[in-house]
């Protein structure tokens, strides 16, 4: 006899007195792990716990194609223009953005899209290397090349991604020495591991990133000059999140339905007061700390149908609150908040409807109507 909870009934069509196959678990817990409680030896029943997999939304937000990068942002719109250039190209390519922006999506993108998408995709982030490992893990070394090296020697990524694309990630934090070896292997196109004298050829394509003013790290001798022209065929300049808040509903939208695809429960919507909260901040974490954000509120607001301004970190209350400190509302945070209130009543069907999705009592409703003028 096989008895279910509701939610596990709707989930997974379950009845009472079902006959579950061998490969049912296969064929309907794809995204799932199956979980079995013990309840000691003398029980005639066996408990059963599906918790959605972990990896379900890595998976869901890891589509690298153009398409799946969605902005209504003309500032990122040109910037994509530029990439797809890329991508038909064989171009070197430099991304410039801050930290979180979303530069390595958009390199996998640019390679999903190219000729080389069959090949790999290598991505090295140059900061989080310890210096003196950053030459042996790029160009590989030979056995007893130093102390301590790998009997038989190791590749490096360069020869790991030969025929496909090695994302440098943080380039700017590349030492001057380590410029010199990257831009001879640019321009001739060819590796020699630590401790031989071999050289291989490659076919590369290199896309380079930093969060740094690389340009201004060229004016101040901190980066090659020479190394720079070879990396800048291409340069693609990602907007900070605070420069294209036209994307920031669509995107955390976005994140919340992965996250409820991952739980199979929680909220499914974002009221207006909580995106209104989320337009005023300024995002030094960008898209990063926006899904940071979303994730964070997702969890509080677990038991709940919305997301609501209560769910967002406690400070942004007081720091982003209707009133300053004379207790006078400012005037384009009243601006605001008339707008949202008139488009929930607009899209809403009834006032109780528009309260709720607003996240506010329908008596706070109505007070906010009367001190804004809507009728």
């Amino acid at each position: 006899m096989l008895f279910s909870n509701k939610r596990a009934q709707e989930r997974f069509s379950l009845y009472e007195g079902l006959v579950l196959e061998v490969d049912w678990e296969q064929e309907r817990l794809s995204n799932w792990f199956l979980e079995e409680l013990d309840l000691g030896e003398k029980t005639g029943y066996r408990l059963f716990l599906i918790r959605p997999c972990m990896s379900t939304l890595s998976k869901t937000a890891s589509s690298y194609s153009f398409s799946e990068i969605q902005t209504n942002s003309p500032l990122y719109q040109a910037q994509l223009h530029t990439a797809r250039i890329a991508a038909q190209s064989l171009s070197n390519t430099l991304l410039l953005g801050e930290t979180g922006c979303g530069k390595e999506v958009l390199a996998r993108a640019i390679h999903s899209s190219s000729s080389r998408k069959d090949g790999p995709f290598l991505a090295v982030n140059i900061a989080a290397l310890p210096r003196e490992l950053i030459a042996s893990e790029l160009f590989g070394y030979t056995e007893g090349a130093f102390t301590g090296a790998k009997k038989g020697g190791q590749p490096g990524k360069f020869e790991a991604a030969n025929g496909g694309t090695l994302f440098l990630d943080e380039i700017g934090e590349m030492s001057m020495e380590l410029q010199v070896l990257l831009l001879r292997v640019l321009e001739e196109r060819k590796v020699t591991r630590l401790g031989s004298h071999e050289e291989k050829p490659l076919d590369i394509r290199i896309i380079a990133a930093t969060n740094r003013s690389i340009e201004e790290d060229v004016r101040n001798g901190l980066f090659r000059a020479d190394l720079y022209y070879r990396l800048n065929v291409l340069q693609i300049r990602i907007p900070p999140l605070r420069n294209r808040k036209e994307d920031i509903a669509t995107l955390a939208d976005e994140f919340l339905q992965q996250l409820h695809n991952q739980y199979a429960a929680g909220p499914t919507g974002i009221c207006e007061s909580a995106l209104a909260i989320l337009q005023q901040h300024s995002w030094p974490g960008n898209i990063r700390e926006l899904r940071n954000i979303i994730e964070r509120a997702f969890l509080h607001a677990y038991g709940d149908s919305w997301l609501t301004s209560h769910h967002l970190p406690s400070e942004w209350q007081q720091q982003y609150g209707l009133q300053e400190a004379s207790g006078e509302p400012l005037p384009l945070l009243r601006e605001l908040e008339r707008q949202t209130i008139q488009q929930a009543i607009t899209q809403a069907p009834s006032i109780s409807a528009a309260a709720k999705k607003l996240g506010i009592a329908r008596s706070t409703l109505y007070r906010k109507m009367e001190e804004l003028g809507i009728g």
